[in-house]
């Protein structure tokens, strides 16, 4: 299976693709016209990075 959706919501989709080995995350605003960012991953280090980032973020509203 070559993509996969891992987490989806109505601005956040996260899907990893085994095939072209790399996250795909796009994010959209709500409104009349949504704007989209999206965001490949393909470094192995800066997904890290991105997901201790993360974990930092969460362990701060605690």
């Amino acid at each position: 299976m070559p993509s996969q959706m891992i987490y989806t919501t109505e601005h956040i989709d996260i899907s990893a693709d085994s095939d072209k080995k790399h996250v795909h995350i796009e994010l959209s605003t709500s409104g009349y016209r949504p704007k989209y960012v999206s965001l490949f991953i393909d470094d192995r280090q800066e997904l890290d990075r991105i997901i201790e980032a993360l974990q930092q973020a969460k362990n701060a509203l605690e």
